[in-house]
């Protein structure tokens, strides 16, 4: 019951700083809406596209790390019956799985992005998105801000 508690803490602290909403990818480019902006206004200014350029998105790290928290401690806790052996060794798994899982989850969750350098009637923007949406350099854009603060670019 002991191993079971110390995954359990040990979970949880890797958790922490978990939210789901991160390892959900929305396929959303100018012609895509959520239904939370149906009927609702969003913000438009204009702005032309100074640069464009390819840079990296990091992936993230927080299921990764819990579950190989918990997979890595009761793999610990599996290797030995002897009672002080089994706690050291579930601690060992739990950090081991953690590093592990949190590597493996941030190589497969990095992305490739692109980075917008917009000039606007109150200076230059900075814009990342995941796609790049036919626009260049010199293009007139639309900068749209919906009521849930995203931004997206249409071309004038």
């Amino acid at each position: 019951m002991k191993t079971y508690t110390i995954i359990f803490i040990l979970a949880f602290l890797t958790s922490c700083s978990s939210s789901l909403d991160r390892f959900v990818k929305e396929d959303k480019d100018s012609s895509t809406y959520n239904n939370n902006e149906l009927g609702s206004f969003s913000n438009v200014s204009e702005g032309v596209i100074l640069s464009i350029r390819e840079v990296n998105i990091a992936g993230s790290k927080a299921l990764g790390t819990t579950l190989g928290t918990v997979l890595g401690g009761l793999l610990g806790a599996s290797t030995t019956d002897k009672k002080h052996n089994k706690e050291a060794a579930t601690v060992v798994g739990a950090l081991g799985g953690a590093f592990i899982g949190s590597i493996a989850e941030k190589y497969s969750t990095q992305d490739i992005g692109y980075e917008f350098l917009i000039k606007t009637s109150s200076g230059v923007k900075v814009f990342v998105d995941t796609e790049i949406s036919n626009l260049k350099t010199g293009d007139s854009v639309y900068i749209i801000k919906a009521s849930d603060g995203r931004i997206r670019l249409s071309k004038k």
